[in-house]
């Protein structure tokens, strides 16, 4: 079994096609020939691009196909699916329209989701332990605010986008703008890593969320950044930012 990861996708619908037909897990068709694969999508496929819902749609399509085959494709929650769902929940409240449309929000995306997208999206995990690493969208310690595991940050998530209290959505909104918790010299990066691990388990961080050119400038990302000793993997390739994009393969 092999584990493949795709970073935030923002409604580019193209390339992602274009990486998984190149990865051998779909084939010219769109459908599912990984046979048994596992493929983690890390979050963010709205906004910024132009098809989000068709993001949705493909995984949501593939994933009874690669199950049926022994494979199994899974997603987490990004920042950016708060944003939706926050903008469709509270369609009456301005700060929520506003911030999605500043954040790239798409009208053709709001436009066209189904209740049944609305409910897939609700249900997103935050965090998932994978073959001993952890994944979570964002390179950030706030996850240790909603809980000291990862069952109980899930849940944590899961109860504030089941709610209507635009209280919480807001506050886990605005946490969402942390990053570079792991990377960034003017603070512990290392024991922020150690403290993350330390609650939730596993021995390498992987995330989404800061685009690989915030943290090495002037390149055009086409593989992870492994980092911090290899405690940490940035696997957000940019492609709202114009590069092509990556899908990373878990060492055996």
């Amino acid at each position: 079994m092999s584990t493949y990861i795709v970073g935030d996708v923002h409604g580019h619908l193209i390339k992602l096609i274009d990486l998984l037909i190149e990865a051998g897990l779909i084939d010219e068709t769109h459908h599912w020939i990984g046979r048994t694969a596992h493929l983690w999508f890390m979050g963010d496929f709205f906004d910024r691009g132009p098809h989000g819902i068709g993001v949705v749609d493909l995984i949501m399509r593939l994933q009874p196909e690669a199950e049926d085959a022994g494979g199994a494709i899974r997603a987490l929650l990004g920042n950016h699916e708060i944003l939706f769902l926050g903008a469709n929940r509270f369609q009456g409240m301005k700060k929520f329209q506003l911030s999605w449309q500043r954040n790239g929000g798409q009208s053709t995306d709001m436009a066209l989701v189904t209740s049944r997208q609305l409910a897939w999206l609700r249900n997103l995990p935050a965090l998932a332990s994978v073959e001993d690493r952890l994944l979570m969208h964002a390179d950030a310690i706030f996850y240790l605010d909603y809980g000291q595991s990862i069952e109980e940050t899930n849940e944590s998530f899961g109860e504030i986008l089941r709610g209507d209290d635009p209280d919480e959505w807001d506050r886990l909104l605005d946490d969402f703008s942390q990053r570079m918790a792991f990377s960034s010299p003017r603070v512990d990066s290392y024991g922020n890593i150690a403290e993350v691990l330390g609650y939730y388990g596993g021995r390498q961080i992987i995330h989404g969320h800061t685009p690989i050119q915030y943290l090495i400038e002037g390149i055009v990302p086409k593989m992870a950044y492994v980092y911090m000793g290899g405690q940490c993997v940035d696997v957000d390739g940019g492609m709202y930012l114009g590069g092509p994009g990556f899908i990373y393969r878990l060492p055996d």
